[in-house]
């Protein structure tokens, strides 16, 4: 409680009222709320966050059902996300939220171009003018796949990260000074103080101070701060996984049952890339516009900064260890504690660094945090490479008979349904538990599991109908918990000054994981094929089956 007790004394011997720091916050362009959420502003906020989640990844599951060739679009997935942690820094959201919708609407245009140029029949030209149609169609449509591949990673890592932020700011309002908020913007305002930003002198904060101890103890604040640090990121979360539902039914409804053309299908999805800009122009760009002030990891942070910081987090840590992490026992929360250390360790050693009022974070630095962060990316990457295993290997060599390419196709169409429906459950359920780290790395566990369970089943045949969607949506049960719960924890478990970069960073793992999965896909396909004399596999199986 001491610490409380100590930063409140900050703010009353600076004479710094919240109303204060709400006028020097809406001079910034946070308006008069500042830069923390009412909840008419929270509650659009998640609302957005859905959306941009659903337009973010629908456009790019519509090229997956409809382009001929997607393999280079995850040459520009890999680049996006590996690189993000070491430039995001350095590019506002604004501007990488607006670059992700001129990429989304240049991709559709590009795929829906090749798309036509390959289906024109050359009005009469000879045929080696129809050769080069063709492959300058082809060469179009992999352009816009690449596009399209670029725009998706980069508006959900920056998607991703802001959800962090916004939740971080999402906070309860501790009556009756709605906009003030004594933790979670606390590294920002206490660096106001130190640093010496003084907006005036109006109110003294004794009485304030005294009604805030006498309402919400420590204990109390902080619960109701993990509880609400959860929806953004559940809300982009769940519309990412009904994406893969709308994707297949818009190609479904556009080219199965009204019969337009490859062509038409994808331009006709244009309207999501200003659908995707309006969205966030409306829902989080003014409250954004505020936030951009708040130090992130990589720009010099002031010592001062990194103090307050170390303050709060140390602050939140303690209090989890005595009173559970969001409701879990104690057992739950003592076991982030070493996580947790690291990264305050990190960030004292940056303190203890400083040589004068700012120490830049280096390269190797951030290659440090990132590694550090193996606890949420291996469950990531291990649960992406599974699933998309499931999908690409075994799911397309299974079928009722599986020797008929049209049964093999059915299932694979009816396992991906299932599949899609388990993910958008599961990841829109991140407001409603929380998984522990062993739950965590236990869900990939299991969808290994299942990964061999189906592999093997479609070897031998021992359990061999159209009841498999279950196991099936099972598999988009484990593969969206992880992804949410994941992200969530990062949000949760990191410190203030590092959340946004440790969630670009986590992001990578699961590219890594579907670049595995694209790989040994094709061996289990191969094999499952030589075990029931199909042809057609693209490599030979490395193994006597």
């Amino acid at each position: 409680m001491w610490q409380y007790y100590y930063y409140m004394a900050i703010i009353i011997l600076q004479q710094q009222t919240p109303q204060q720091l709400a006028r020097a916050r809406g001079r910034d362009g946070c308006g008069m709320t500042g830069c923390s959420l009412d909840s008419t502003s929270a509650s659009r906020a998640v609302r957005s966050f859905w959306f941009l989640g659903l337009l973010n990844n629908s456009p790019w599951v519509l090229m997956l059902a409809c382009a001929t060739d997607i393999s280079s679009g995850g040459v520009a997935l890999v680049m996006v996300k590996i690189s993000a942690p070491y430039w995001f820094h350095l590019i506002s959201y604004e501007t990488r939220i607006y670059t992700t919708s001129v990429a989304m609407g240049l991709a559709c245009f590009l795929v829906g171009l090749g798309g036509l140029l390959r289906d024109g029949d050359g009005g009469g030209a000879r045929d080696g003018v129809e050769d080069d149609r063709g492959g300058l169609g082809l060469a179009l449509e992999l352009l816009g796949v690449s596009f399209m591949s670029f725009a998706c990673s980069l508006g959900e890592s920056s998607l991703l990260a802001l959800a962090g932020k916004f939740d971080s700011m999402v906070l309860p309002p501790i009556a009756p000074l709605e906009s003030y908020r004594v933790i979670s913007e606390g590294s920002m305002e206490s660096a106001n103080i130190i640093s010496g930003r003084n907006f005036g002198h109006e109110h003294r904060l004794d009485d304030d101070v005294n009604e805030i101890e006498s309402e919400y103890d420590a204990g109390k604040l902080m619960k109701k701060v993990v509880a609400h640090q959860r929806s953004c990121i559940t809300a982009f979360s769940s519309g990412t996984g009904l994406a893969g539902i709308v994707g297949y039914a818009y190609k479904a409804l556009f080219s199965n049952v009204l019969g337009w053309d490859l062509s038409a299908t994808v331009w006709s999805a244009m309207a999501s890339s200003l659908a995707y800009s309006f969205i966030y122009r409306r829902g989080l760009h003014c409250t954004d516009s505020g936030t951009e002030r708040l130090v992130q990891l990589g720009t010099g942070p002031p010592a001062a900064i990194l103090e307050s910081s170390l303050f709060v987090d140390e602050y939140a840590i303690h209090d989890r260890r005595r009173h559970g992490h969001g409701g879990e026992d104690s057992g739950s929360a003592l076991e982030m504690s070493n996580t947790e250390n690291v990264h305050l360790r990190t960030l004292q050693r940056l303190r203890t660094d400083s040589s004068g009022p700012s120490r830049v974070v280096t390269a190797f630095d951030r290659l440090r945090m990132v590694l550090s962060l193996w606890p949420y990316t291996i469950p990531l990457f291990t649960v992406y490479a599974a699933e998309y295993m499931l999908q690409a290997g075994v799911w397309s060599a299974m079928g009722f008979p599986v020797t008929s390419a049209a049964a093999r196709a059915q299932f694979y169409h009816y396992s991906n349904w299932t599949y899609q429906a388990g993910v958008f459950v599961s990841r829109s359920s991140g407001t409603l538990w929380t998984a522990s780290l062993p739950i965590l790395w236990l869900m990939p566990f299991l969808q290994v599991v299942n990964l061999i369970f189906f592999w093997l089943d479609s070897l031998h045949r021992f359990w061999y109908n159209y009841s498999l969607i279950l196991p099936c949506f099972v598999a988009g049960l484990l593969g969206g918990s992880v992804y949410v719960q994941g992200f969530s924890r990062v949000n949760m478990d990191m410190p203030i000054e590092i959340k946004e970069f440790a969630i670009a960073s986590v992001g990578v793992a699961d590219t890594f994981g579907i670049l595995v999965a694209d790989v040994l896909s094709l061996f289990l396909q191969s094999c499952v094929y030589d075990k029931h004399g199909i042809e057609g596999a693209v490599v030979d199986c490395p193994v006597n089956i």
